[in-house]
């Protein structure tokens, strides 16, 4: 099945602007002493705001597109058997949220099941009014602006950024290892702690490359389309396809690839 044109438009359209509008919510409940915070586990925290920005952006997917399919992190989608499937993060890096630190976003993309795509997507970070997205096809955007990403071929001299998982005691999984090997080999490192940001400053060339373990498809779903319509490369750790579902990221710039596909990978 292939989208009708006017459908996708419609469809990135709305993405952008409920991702705005949603960041304004965010901004309300920001350093709030009404804003509440509670722990799914000790190292992964919620706070009400998730629950009320996830509220309003599937009410108005719905309003927009009855019936669609919505996967959103606080669990208000609902599978309807829809080809069109909605990954919705209400608030990606909570936890920088509720400390206060001024890094955070609302991350929307759009899928077609029977192609298993990303057809559009944004990424909205309302602290510094910078709006990623991307239309299958159509070129990456920061405010309207094309983007691209760096054009660093030298890991040497490349910045990457990294995550980690919230089970930091599972040594098998944690990043520790993958860390350890690439540091020493590139200019630096950053941790940022949001996965959506990551690939979009990837996507723009503020970042060279990003690798990340264990995360769910509204973490990566819009932030990869922008990077690879930015000229960026998303795959697996070990190359193959990217897949949204697959719990694990390797982005970079294309040229920086083989490189970091082949650190991950231990040779």
């Amino acid at each position: 099945m292939q989208i009708p044109l006017d459908l996708l438009r419609e469809m990135d359209s709305a993405a952008r602007e409920i991702a705005f509008e949603a960041g304004s919510i965010l901004m309300g409940g920001f350093r709030s002493q009404s804003t509440t915070i509670s722990y799914k586990s000790r190292t992964d925290m919620v706070t009400s705001m998730d629950s009320e920005s996830e509220k309003f952006i599937c009410r108005e997917i719905w309003k927009r597109f009855p019936g669609h399919a919505i996967v959103a992190e606080e669990g208000s989608g609902r599978e309807t058997g829809s080809d069109y499937l909605w990954y919705v993060d209400p608030l990606d890096a909570t936890n920088n949220y509720a400390h206060g630190i001024p890094f955070f976003c609302v991350s929307i993309a759009a899928m077609l099941k029977s192609s298993g795509k990303i057809v559009c997507g944004a990424v909205y970070d309302p602290c510094h009014d910078e709006l990623f997205h991307a239309c299958r096809g159509s070129g990456a955007f920061l405010n309207g602006k094309a983007i691209r990403v760096s054009a660093t071929s030298d890991h040497g001299i490349a910045l990457f950024s990294t995550g980690f998982p919230y089970a930091k005691d599972d040594m098998e999984h944690n990043n520790l290892k993958e860390l350890a090997r690439i540091l020493p080999q590139i200019q630096c490192i950053r941790r940022l702690g949001s996965a959506a940001l990551d690939l979009c400053y990837t996507a723009c060339g503020r970042i060279d490359g990003y690798w990340e373990p264990m995360l769910k498809p509204w973490d990566t779903a819009a932030g990869s389309l922008v990077l690879t319509e930015a000229g960026g490369t998303v795959s697996r750790y070990n190359g193959d396809p990217f897949d949204p579902e697959f719990p694990e990221i390797a982005a970079t710039n294309g040229k920086l690839h083989g490189y970091l596909v082949g650190m991950l990978c231990g040779n």
